[in-house]
Formats: C-alpha cells, structure tokens, sequence
C-alpha cells in the first residue's frame, strides 16, 4: 500500500528521528565507482534529497565542490552541527543555503531548484533520493535531473530493488526496466552491478517482512 506522502511525511521524518535512511559510514558504491579520473579538477557534485549524508564530507575531502538538495532544513542544520562545521545560513530564493567552504546545502523543495542556484554540475550522487519517491514523483524527478544536468554530466544512480508491489514504500523498490524508461530518453545508462543487501539495514521493509533487497548500481551520461 503506498503511503501519502508530502512535505510533512518527511519533516516528521526528521523531527521524529525516523531516519533508519541514514548511514554512519560512507557507501560502497560510491567509493568504487566515484570517477576521479574523468572529472576536471574543479568538479561540482550534486546530491539531491541528501539528508545529513556523510558522503558528502567523502566527497568534498576528494576536492569536490558539493551542493546538497533537502527538504528539511533540520536535516542540513544536523548535517554541519554532527561534523562540527561552522555554517553560514543565508536566503538564496525559495531556498535557505547553508554554507561550510565549498559545501553548500540548499533547503527546500527540490522540484523548484533552477540552474541559477545549482550552477554547472559535473557529477551527481544518488543513493537515496529516486527510491524515496512515489511513482509519479520519480516521473518528475528524471525530468528534473535532466533539466538540472549538462550535457555530458555523470550520475551514479542506486536503487532498491525487491519485487512485488512496486507501490511498497518508501524506499520504493525501481527496477532496471524503470531505470531505463525514467532515464533513457535523456541519459545513456551502464548497468555496473547489483548486490543483495539484508533488510534489517532497512527498518521500513524490514517491519513488513521484506528479509533482503537488492542493490542496483548504474552509471548515467547525460546526452
């Protein structure tokens, strides 16, 4: 069954500390397949609906300019105040920006986000964000990534993948066949491998008997 959801579905979220989402150490896929070698020195990362994601700190210490996209802005106060980070807090349009160095984090909703307040991207980071999303949200949010992403940009994209009803969520499991569909028209997509995870790291399926799930890694090219 598919759970309403909406801005208030993830302040309470956040409030209520219901963020089993959340990892304490940097993700696998990303370490293996970050593409170091194939970014200009200067690179921009983009990582929409990033919580308080420590990957980030990954990225940034590899030389990373990054801008995070989230909702809550208790999420991103979390974020600089868990890593003992001075911030700067500031008005950038519909977005509140909070700032350390070279990590930005934009408050809001992601859907409004322009290039005016994302600027060029070079990589984007997705581990959680396409799979927290309904269906017709993940519509949405391929288009938005392609509006977002220059031509040439790459996106490291995983998703969960159980079976069953696709409806089941959030996380909401996307199979390669959605992948394709969602992103094809805009995105050529390499398939970089998949891994079977057990669900007690996802309280969400784990509470409705969902024993593992399936981690599936791609690798997009903007066209």
């Amino acid at each position: 069954m598919e759970i309403f959801m909406d801005h208030d579905f993830w302040h309470q979220k956040w409030k209520n500390n219901e963020i089993g989402f959340h990892r304490e150490e940097i993700n696998e896929f990303l370490q293996k397949y970050y593409p170091l070698n194939q970014l200009p020195s200067t690179t921009k990362v983009f990582v929409p609906l990033c919580g308080k994601s420590i990957d980030m700190l990954w990225l940034n210490q590899r030389g990373a300019q990054v801008v995070g996209s989230e909702l809550s802005l208790l999420a991103c106060q979390q974020f600089f105040v868990e890593n003992n980070l001075e911030m700067e807090s500031s008005q950038s349009g519909e977005f509140v920006q909070l700032k350390h160095n070279s990590i930005e984090l934009l408050s809001g909703d992601f859907f409004k986000l322009t290039l005016a307040e994302l600027g060029n991207i070079d990589f984007c980071y997705d581990r959680a964000a396409l799979v927290a999303l309904p269906a017709e949200l993940r519509i949405q949010y391929a288009h938005k990534m392609a509006e977002l992403l220059p031509a040439g940009a790459l996106y490291l994209l995983i998703t969960y993948n159980y079976g069953g009803d696709s409806a089941f969520g959030p996380p909401f499991s996307v199979d390669s066949n959605e992948v394709v569909k969602l992103f094809g028209d805009n995105f050529t997509i390499t398939f970089l491998e998949q891994q079977v995870e057990d669900s007690n790291n996802l309280p969400a399926l784990a509470k409705r008997g969902i024993a593992q799930v399936i981690n599936q890694v791609y690798m997009l090219k903007r066209k």
